[in-house]
């Protein structure tokens, strides 16, 4: 069985499920999320993220293989998850857009789970 992850990146695995393909979907994910799990991915995603980034930086975007799309997403969702950790200090802050409401548009671009390079529409 092969691994979800690039070698050298298995200690990620238990974050596994941080790695969703959409800006939506990450965002889903943050809000579904316990502060305590927030916090844990948070942490564990800074102080690998550049090892993962500077791994990631060797390819081409376009040529990822899937476990690299899944460390490049695990990246994105760091994104994501520091503005909970970073400046709400709650995973559904009160006064901000709700996540039901929030579509973003470019999630089909090429790189995008819906686009032409991921095998979307």
């Amino acid at each position: 069985m092969s691994s979800p992850l690039p070698d050298g990146f298995s200690d990620l695995e238990p974050w596994i499920d941080w790695a969703q393909p959409t800006e939506l979907a990450r965002n889903h994910k943050r809000w579904s999320a316990s502060m305590a799990q927030s916090q844990a991915f948070y942490d564990v995603m800074q102080a690998r993220g550049a090892d993962a980034l500077a791994y990631l930086n060797q390819f081409p975007l376009t040529a990822l293989d899937a476990p690299q799309r899944t460390l490049l997403n695990m990246c994105l969702a760091l994104a994501e998850v520091a503005v909970t950790v970073e400046m709400y200090g709650e995973p559904q802050p009160k006064y901000v857009f709700p996540i039901d409401r929030f579509v973003p548009v470019h999630d089909s671009w090429p790189l995008g789970a819906t686009g032409p390079m991921m095998g979307g529409a």
